[in-house]
């Protein structure tokens, strides 16, 4: 931000602090000074005259006083589509030809910045095969994170299958269609990884669920995706920001490093970016809906008026989402107001309100919020995520009491959410077998049961005690891979391959030692994947399977009072796999899988 910006909003900020006074009064004081000057738009009459507009509007009686009544956020709160066309490797026989075409001389030209002796040869080769790699980075996301890559067969390509194939470093970008020609980004994420097909995690037999499929955690983002708010054009003027983002400010921080800092910065007259602070990132939708509620131009005795509205509000099914965003956004003075609510008959009036206060960090929140995520799946996400996001060990034994629960979901969630709590805690911490995946064994007193991850980290959970297979005399895992019963409590799992000296393990017939036993014989997670859902089919393993039980948001909660009044929101699987459709368009709405 330049100087001469810097300066002409701190000199209106300037003016607002010396009011002392809400929003309000202190914009009637504006323009009695002389301290700035036009600010992104063109000097003379008419940009006075229509600052003076603006002003009028800004002092009328019916004036906006929310920041959400003149301005928006919404175009932030999509998620991006980055592809590129990439290579998978380490097909048995599965891969083939490349039909002439312009993405074939993309991966080719690729291929030869890479050095690759012969890339026609290889791109061509039955082990290999030309395919779409694609990502949905969301909003707020951080520079590093790691998020789960879609892959399909290329049109252009004629694999059959891409079980156990290595997808090569791949370049993310974003392509859009500009001027009648497909241009595109620089590299926003890069992707590689073992790709998991759909074939492999539903027993599928359809060939084409043998050509897609997903790589757990296989995009790193190399930029961040940044919040913001605009300002409708109406209100876009210095003398607007000057009084939005001091109020923005003195509400929200961020740590920098160094020191604290407010998380608005102004980039010209209609537009702010968002800094989120680290509790909201799991959540980006809640938290802008929040920001969007900070008042910044109302009196005292406005404010009172509005509270009083808010009392009533948060008690109705169908106002008390919006009117717990603006009690959060007033802060934690008026906690009370939220925690009033908590014997409310409605489900719906109890989690608004605690979701809110969850992230007020009261902890009278996290007795309501555990009772809701046992009760109702359509708060279940969010529940897990306010809690995390309140300090103190009663949020950590509310979390590590959801462990025990009969639900698969809670159980899996209440993992993931103490590891968003914090990242070293032991209790969720999982051992790594080789380079496939890891094992988290937890003691339960709930039923026994064992979760396989399908999104962001390639684990199996067991709850409860490590259970015991009955393995058959002989089952055959891949063409190569054979796994079975070795005595009375034994196992044996060998790889026998054409040309290569024959793997053989013998191992106990426990589950974490049959999947450790897999790894010795080089196999890969989908192995596991693939192990575990014939498993649990044969009658092998007993226990429950729950495949990515990860609770989801946008399930619509059913009111039963008035039907017509339910938001409109889309229901959305632990795991996606976006299909053709998807190429229409490079950004879609967004669902957050921690929000609703």
């Amino acid at each position: 931000m330049s100087s001469t910006f810097t300066q002409r909003l701190c000199c209106m900020a300037g003016q607002i602090a010396t009011a002392g006074v809400y929003g309000g009064s202190a914009l009637l004081l504006l323009g009695l000074s002389g301290c700035f000057v036009p600010w992104f738009r063109p000097n003379g009459e008419d940009a006075e005259s229509r600052r003076e507009q603006i002003r009028g509007k800004l002092q009328a009686e019916d004036r906006p006083r929310i920041i959400s009544q003149i301005g928006d956020g919404s175009r932030m709160l999509t998620q991006v589509r980055l592809e590129n066309v990439g290579l998978i490797t380490g097909l048995a026989g599965t891969g083939g030809d490349v039909r002439a075409s312009l993405p074939r001389e993309k991966m080719l030209e690729v291929m030869r910045r890479e050095d690759v002796d012969q890339p026609n040869q290889v791109l061509d080769s039955p082990n290999t095969a030309m395919a779409v790699a694609f990502v949905f980075a969301p909003p707020a996301a951080r520079k590093g994170q790691l998020l789960d890559v879609s892959v399909r067969k290329s049109t252009h390509a004629t694999a059959t299958d891409f079980e156990r194939g290595w997808l090569l470093p791949t370049s993310l970008v974003e392509a859009k269609e500009l001027e009648g020609a497909v241009r595109q980004s620089f590299e926003i994420a890069t992707a590689s990884g073992q790709v998991i097909t759909k074939a492999q995690y539903t027993g599928s037999d359809r060939p084409e669920d043998k050509l897609e499929g997903v790589i757990i955690g296989g995009a790193r983002l190399a930029q961040p995706r940044e919040l913001s708010i605009s300002i409708n054009s109406e209100f876009a003027d210095a003398i607007t920001m000057a009084a939005i983002v001091p109020a923005i400010n003195a509400r929200f921080t961020v740590f920098t490093g160094k020191e604290k800092s407010g998380i608005a910065t102004p980039q010209n007259d209609d537009y702010i970016s968002i800094a989120i602070p680290p509790k909201y990132e799991r959540d980006p939708f809640h938290f802008l809906n929040v920001v969007l509620q900070i008042s910044f131009n109302e009196t005292k005795s406005q404010r009172n008026d509005r509270i009083a509205l808010l009392e009533k509000q948060t008690t109705e099914p169908i106002s008390v989402r919006n009117a717990c965003w603006q009690v959060e956004a007033l802060g934690e003075n008026y906690a009370a107001l939220l925690a009033n609510n908590f014997s409310h008959p409605n489900p719906e009036v109890r989690f608004y309100n605690a979701h809110s206060l969850a992230y007020l960090n009261d902890k009278r929140a996290i007795e309501p919020l555990k009772k809701l995520c046992l009760q109702e799946p359509a708060f279940r996400a969010m529940c897990l995520n306010g809690i995390s996001a309140i300090e103190g060990f009663e949020a950590t034994e509310a979390l590590e009491e959801l462990l025990h629960a009969a639900d698969a979901e809670t159980r899996y969630g209440a993992v993931r959410a103490l590891r968003y709590r914090d990242r070293n805690d032991v209790r969720v911490a999982s051992q790594q077998i080789g380079e496939v995946g890891s094992i988290l064994e937890i003691p339960s007193s709930g039923p026994p049961m064992v979760a396989l991850s399908l999104s962001e980290v390639p684990e199996v959970v067991i709850f409860g005690p490590n259970p015991v297979l009955s393995l058959p005399n002989f089952h055959y895992l891949t063409s190569q891979i054979i796994v079975q019963s070795n005595g009375e409590n034994g196992a044996r799992i060998s790889r026998i391959e054409s040309g290569k000296d024959d793997i053989i393990v013998q191992t106990s017939n426990d589950l974490r030692s049959v999947l450790s036993g897999i790894v010795e014989v080089n196999g890969t997670y989908g192995d596991w994947v693939s192990f575990l859902r014939v498993a649990s089919q044969q009658g092998y393993l007993t226990e429950p399977l729950a495949m990515n039980p990860i609770p989801t948001a946008g399930r619509a909660y059913n009111r039963q009072s008035d039907p017509s009044t339910e938001p409109q929101s889309n229901e959305q699987a632990g795991l996606r796999v976006p299909t053709e459709s998807d190429t229409d368009s490079t950004t879609s709405a967004w669902y957050n899988p921690f929000t609703w």
